[in-house]
């Protein structure tokens, strides 16, 4: 078994919010050097080119001419929803202001459109598997058009404390000459140095990346498990020893849920005081902060090394132009510990603690005004503290960054803020800098995105959202209901992370609201949150996702959703009856009586996440299969009551038969499917309606290994004559044509380890057999749009054709017979796709899900 069945089985953290299995899920080794060019109408081989990798400004102008096959690609305008985790300014080009996240990229801010350039989107699922996450990113201090960024790269094993193995991502750093255009790596990836950019204390810590402001090609990298690397201009990578503490002496941090990938802070920063050293020698003193550990420093340009005290837990730190160093330490609650923090500074060898609110919280962003060393600025969740005087006074500003939230009504509303971002959307501060160029600009970032205030010494100081084109948002799914534009259809409906979904009016617009279904009922465990609440109140006042979405084909204003709030992991479920505009809960939702493990007796599960499919002419007969809380089940009744789901070709009931048994009770019935049982972050498409039946009552799914059939609205099933799919796939997708009953395809997404891609799939008897389609050489993901006739949609998938070797958008307009490059793979790679819809409406128009990218739309 690989190592990704081996990591897939294992127990991931069920609580961590956006901790994103699917992140964990899709690294790839492969770096691709050859890019597909634009090709005519293909079964052939596109030319090759060897051009370097290009990026394209935001608002992607692909199209090269009329003439051109390429879509126009842009975002559907979400803006932001995604933890940006660091901010670097370039001291020497004060325009240059860069940012990194947790899964979806890194940008740079163009100042003169006021709005953010995603850096990093060249890249795809063939180098870093999943979304891009960004561990570190960094300027040159002394070449400012020189950027590194520090990615997830390779998969890489270690040996956790309790002896297991375990598997995450490696880190490469990459560097930019020309500001983020085109990158290439410096070769870290073959050290296998550890990196975890969507893992625990992800925005607590600074930047790890550091370069030697007087001696610019020596480079740094401080790691999470491997210690602290140093590289200089064309020199391989190299351990820095010189006696600073082994990394596998440095403790883990394990949640009380018992999250299987522990938290190792490691070496945190690596700050260098460069007075005393002389332009192009290698800076004398260097400081390093090491979690677990402490503040250790070098005097000899870091031969050597001496632990200077001040805290054992150093997250970030700053160096003022006077040499004094600050440095924020803590450690969040884990291993039975409460959380605790503080801020520090070091000056004339003597440590002096400054703390400005209390040590029960962890303090984030760390900032000292260039001109100015007792002017420092630090973070802590919500709140915002300024000193002048080197710590000994604080001004402490709540920051308020929501639009109205019926829920908080008493906190003022921001003017900058989206329509749908709440009162909690200040909370989670991550990064803050004060400009290098003016000091009454000050930039700061949390888990939504990105604000700036340009009169920090107000009395109040007014932040401003600065959100455009800045898309990180983690989607699962798109859906278009076919209900006609003139008549209120809305452009496309998303299932996503963090926020359930939206409803997208108009893709070009901010939506106005999120996806709020009222009577959702309160988990009974959590009663804490307020005694009197018997379902949640809208505005849904918690981070939750939506892992699975359906519509009524022929009913186009019925949609449903299934999927959990990401703190408690309680059902989130809802219908529309008017086209997205409201949603409200299913009236039930399919309990059953399971037995515990240790048979002492029986305890009530609930569904949890899943994929839900409706019917295309009753909106009432749908079916659910839960990721977690039991068997798939249906409903005729648009959910008030749901049945079991029967297998009529089920094995014998087992003998010896054990009543107390779950899955001896459940022989006969449909069989969870693998992929989808994973977790509810990963959305497995195992399920669909056909959307032509006339009756409305052909379902389809896919267990992991077989091909299911039902024909009277999912209440009994029938396996498929299919001969053998690709196995141990995690993201297999059911696509039913929706002109066409019977004709069903199937598209399996390789895995990050696979380099072997999958073919793509076709039934033209309602599933009951199975081909591959000669025309494709692999298919990660496909889709139907409008087409030239009622008859014949057009057909997009992503993946491979005519022998191309990097994973491209393509269009079909006769069935699969030939298809054309719409997408340019020099330019935009997709990265983290999740899953492609169509429009039914109109023709060339096409939606591309994307794991911490928000959703593409392609357009010509």
């Amino acid at each position: 078994m690989n190592a990704l069945l081996r990591q897939v089985r294992s127990a991931y953290s069920r609580s961590r919010v956006r901790f994103l299995l699917l992140l964990g899920l899709t690294v790839l080794i492969l770096l691709v050097l050859q890019f597909s060019r634009t090709p005519s109408v293909v079964t052939v081989t596109p030319v090759q080119s060897t051009k370097p990798l290009e990026l394209q400004p935001p608002q992607s102008k692909l199209t090269q001419s009329k003439s051109s096959p390429f879509f126009n690609w842009k975002n559907v305008n979400i803006q932001g929803m995604g933890y940006v985790t660091g901010l670097t300014i370039a001291p020497l080009s004060p325009n240059d202001v860069y940012v990194r996240t947790d899964i979806g990229g890194a940008y740079r801010f163009d100042a003169g459109n006021n709005q953010w350039l995603p850096i990093l989107d060249q890249f795809d699922s063939s180098f870093a598997k999943g979304g891009i996450g960004v561990e570190s990113i960094a300027v040159d201090p002394q070449k400012p058009q020189r950027v590194y960024v520090a990615i997830n790269r390779n998969y890489v094993s270690f040996k956790d404390t309790d002896g297991k193995t375990k598997y995450k991502y490696g880190a490469e750093v990459m560097v930019s000459e020309d500001r983020g255009v085109t990158w290439k790596p410096t070769d870290l990836a073959p050290k296998n140095v550890y990196l975890g950019p969507n893992q625990g204390y992800r925005s607590e810590v600074g930047e790890r990346i550091a370069i030697d402001p007087n001696k610019s090609s020596l480079l740094y990298f401080a790691s999470r498990r491997d210690g602290l690397w140093k590289k200089d201009g064309q020199q391989n990578w190299n351990r820095v020893s010189g006696g600073l503490p082994n990394p596998n002496s440095l403790p883990e941090y394990k949640l009380p849920n018992g999250d299987d990938n522990p938290d190792i802070p490691g070496f945190t920063f690596v700050l260098f005081d460069k007075r005393g050293s002389k332009p192009n020698t290698v800076t004398q003193y260097i400081y390093v902060g090491i979690h677990g550990s402490g503040v250790w420093y070098s005097a000899d340009g870091g031969t050597s090394w001496n632990n200077i005290a001040g805290g054992v837990d150093p997250l970030r730190g700053a160096i003022a132009s006077d040499g004094t160093l600050y440095v924020n330490f803590g450690t969040q609650g884990s291993n039975g510990k409460q959380t605790s923090g503080g801020l520090r500074k070091y000056q004339s060898n003597n440590w002096t603690d400054i703390t400005p609110d209390g040590q029960d919280k962890i303090y984030t962003g760390l900032t000292v005004q260039a001109d100015q060393p007792n002017t420092v600025m630090t973070i802590s969740d919500r709140y915002v503290y300024r000193s002048t005087d080197g710590g000994k006074n604080w001004n402490k500003q709540t920051m308020y960054m929501g639009a109205y939230d019926a829920n908080e009504p008493k906190d003022p509303a921001n003017a900058s803020a989206p329509p749908y971002y709440q009162s909690y959307s200040a909370t989670g501060g991550a990064a803050i800098a004060i400009h290098p160029s003016n000091s009454q600009q000050v930039w700061w970032t949390n888990g939504w995105g990105v604000a700036r205030t340009d009169d920090v010494t107000a009395s109040t100081p007014t932040y401003k959202w600065l959100m455009k084109n800045l898309e990180e948002l983690d989607a699962n799914l798109v859906r278009v209901p076919p209900k006609p534009k003139a008549q209120g259809g809305a452009d496309l409906l998303s299932a996503v992370q963090d926020m359930i979904g939206f409803r997208h009016l108009d893709r070009n617009q901010i939506p106005s609201t999120k996806i709020d279904p009222v009577k959702i009922p309160i988990n009974p465990a959590y009663k804490w949150a307020n005694p009197n609440w018997q379902v949640y109140p809208v505005p849904f006042p918690h981070v939750a996702g939506a892992s699975g979405m359906d519509y009524s084909y022929k009913n186009p204003d019925y949609a449903a959703f299934v999927g959990f709030h990401q703190w408690q992991f309680w059902p989130v479920y809802g219908m529309t009856k008017d086209n997205g505009k409201t949603w409200q809960a299913f009236e039930s939702m399919p309990k059953e009586n399971l037995w515990k493990g240790d048979k002492s007796g029986q305890e009530e599960v609930i569904p949890i996440g899943g994929q839900i499919a409706m019917s295309p002419t009753n909106p009432q007969n749908m079916v659910w299969a839960p990721t977690w809380g039991g068997w798939p089940h249906y409903t005729t009744d648009g959910g008030k009551t749901w049945k079991l789901a029967h297998n009529l070709d089920h094995p014998p009931q087992p003998s010896p038969y054990d009543p107390q048994n779950n899955d001896h009770t459940h022989y006969d019935a449909l069989p969870k499917a693998w992929p989808n049982s994973i977790s509810p972050w990963l959305s497995a498409y195992i399920l669909a309606s056909d959307r032509q039946d006339p009756q409305g009552k052909k379902f389809y799914y896919y267990d992991g290994w077989t091909f299911y059939y039902s024909t009277d609205g999912g209440a009994n099933w029938q396996k498929s004559a299919a001969g053998k799919f690709p196995e141990w796939i995690v993201r297999p997708a059911i696509v039913a044509n929706p002109t066409q009953t019977g004709d069903v395809w199937m598209s399996f997404a390789r895995n990050p380890e696979d380099v072997k891609t999958n073919k793509l799939y076709r039934s033209t008897d309602s599933g009951k057999t199975f081909s591959p389609v000669s025309t494709v050489d692999s298919c990660e993901f496909i889709t139907f749009g409008k087409g030239a006739s009622e008859q014949k949609p057009y057909i997009y998938i992503f993946g491979r054709v005519g022998g191309a070797k990097k994973d491209t958008m393509y269009k079909s307009v006769d069935m699969g017979k030939t298809w054309i490059a719409i997408s340019d793979p020099n330019t935009l790679l997709f990265p983290g796709i999740t899953y492609l819809e169509g429009d039914m409406r109109s023709p060339n128009l096409v939606y591309a899900a994307l794991s911490g990218r928000g959703i593409m739309v392609g357009e010509k």
